[in-house]
């Protein structure tokens, strides 16, 4: 028998998961779902959920180790549906979808824009753009209003992406950015579309479908004329955009075109200077992921480290008192001039890791070849049969007690000692696994790292409007009893904060 929750031949799982969603907020990221389902029936390893005819059928692995079996082709390919979910959205060609040698040249065409030393050089950036959010905070902090921290971070974040993405700043924090806000309504709608009074209702469906089509022809019109214009400027300067020192990651994805156009034009061929349909849509297709990707994960992981602090006064002491002892009285000014620096605040980085812990933003839907088995750790051989979806569970992973002692405790301590903290393959999933881990987690790390710099000596803040429970709702978490329903991660494109993470903040005596 396949392990899993109790299975009724009528409704296969969709009693049991319906149950489990219904003690939690309405919109509840899945995968808070599949750790409270192993919690309640003490499910091991892996476990098969059937959802039939409301979605696919699951396996659900939530031993890292298992990953490691002979049989499972590294890395797992994401699952055909993920790219007809986001083609409304992304276009075709997202490496967020793609699989193979498609998925290799786009990682390998990006990635010198994430290295480590690309990443340092971006400091004043990263520097420029907080200062822009501590104005912000000092004017909220004089007024006492109620924010949506949510709101804030993804202006900060996505300024940051921006100009990494497409060279140039989109001003998201002083003037606002059209593209920023066309992204963050292409994650709001697509937040209801698992549900299936959503999804399926074609009254609520065309109107959706009409506003998403109206946002993404204007962003792929913004993108257009950028691209263009970047097209013109490598043709003007007659150079192949430098792989070394890339002025961005558009630079990096028109790089093939641009070099055979000037190829051509040594040899004295002038065509036109235009992308061909396919080329253009694969490069506004990851234009869009990482302006979006990349400043919504930011985003969200930066709401619950923000409401987790709020909470931990001693975390916030001792994350200054490193501020101060590594960089002094004036952080910024030393970061800037040894941007190496970041890497010399091992309690900061622990605290960072802590949250994406207890909030992991989601774990990628993969699809395994048909025939393959996974192999358990008493020998069984069990079946990844007719298409089953298949996901490593990082919620889950993360809050198991095996590998996480006191895992609902916010305990950054954990990470510190080499010998005791989690360093177990896949055990730690905030940034992927299993052959594809995300590419911007350098420039992630190093945004987390500044925003607290700047932030946990000068500021105090508060969740806004808190109201806990009294008694856990759930068997895998305690957090509402202190939250409420803001500690249950609500679905989007990821699982971001619910209701815009509200929140006060006022300035330290």
């Amino acid at each position: 028998m396949a392990p899993g929750p109790p299975h009724s031949w009528l409704f296969g799982h969709i009693k049991v998961f319906a149950q489990v969603a219904a003690s939690m907020p309405p919109n509840t990221h899945p995968q808070l779902l599949y750790t409270e389902i192993v919690h309640l029936y003490n499910l091991e390893e892996i476990f098969y959920l059937d959802l039939w005819p409301i979605g696919p059928g699951m396996v659900v692995i939530t031993d890292p180790k298992l990953m490691g079996n002979s049989s499972l082709p590294k890395p797992l390919p994401i699952r055909p549906l993920t790219a007809v979910f986001m083609k409304p959205m992304l276009g075709e060609g997202t490496m967020a979808a793609t699989n193979g040698a498609l998925w290799r040249k786009i990682a390998t065409a990006v990635s010198p824009a994430f290295s480590m030393g690309h990443v340092l050089g971006m400091t004043s950036i990263m520097v420029d753009e907080c200062l822009l959010f501590q104005e912000k905070l000092d004017e909220l902090a004089v007024t006492g209003d109620v924010f949506s921290m949510e709101e804030l971070i993804a202006r900060l974040a996505f300024g940051i992406v921006s100009i990494v993405t497409l060279g140039e700043p989109q001003h998201s924090q002083a003037v606002g950015s059209q593209i920023l806000k066309d992204l963050r309504d292409l994650v709001n709608l697509a937040g209801g579309e698992t549900n299936p009074l959503i999804a399926y209702n074609p009254m609520v469906q065309i109107p959706r479908r009409w506003k998403r089509h109206r946002i993404v022809s204007r962003l792929d019109s913004s993108l257009r004329q950028k691209v263009n214009e970047c097209v013109e400027r490598i043709v003007q300067e007659g150079d192949v955009p430098s792989r070394q020192n890339p002025r961005s990651i558009m630079d990096l994805l028109i790089r093939e075109h641009a070099e055979a156009m000037l190829e051509e034009r040594k040899g004295g061929v002038y065509g036109r200077l235009e992308l061909s349909s396919s080329e253009e849509e694969m490069i506004f297709s990851n234009l869009k992921t990482m302006l979006l990707g990349g400043h919504s994960t930011s985003t969200s992981t930066l709401c619950f480290l923000f409401m987790l602090v709020s909470k931990a006064p001693d975390v916030v002491e001792k994350m200054h008192q490193e501020h101060i002892e590594q960089l002094g009285a004036s952080p910024t000014v030393t970061l800037l001039d040894n941007p190496s620096m970041f890497r010399r605040l091992p309690y900061t980085e622990a605290v960072i890791k802590e949250s994406p812990r207890l909030y992991p933003l989601g774990s990628d839907p993969k699809q395994a070849p048909p025939g393959t088995t996974i192999t358990t750790h008493d020998g069984r051989r069990l079946p990844n049969a007719n298409g089953l979806i298949m996901t490593a569970s990082t919620h889950t992973i993360h809050y198991d007690a095996n590998i996480y002692p006191d895992r609902t405790s916010f305990r950054p301590e954990r990470w510190l000692d080499p010998e005791k903290a989690p360093t177990g393959p896949g055990y730690f999933r905030a940034f992927g696994g299993d052959g594809r881990t995300c590419p911007g987690q350098n420039m992630g790390m190093n945004i987390l790292k500044i925003v607290m710099v700047i932030t946990m000596g000068k500021y105090t803040f508060e969740c806004a409007g808190l109201t806990p429970n009294k008694e856990p709702r759930t068997k895998h978490t305690n957090f509402d009893l202190v939250f409420g329903g803001i500690a249950f991660q609500q679905l989007g494109l990821d699982g971001r904060p619910r209701d815009g993470m509200m929140m006060t903040v006022r300035k330290k005596a």
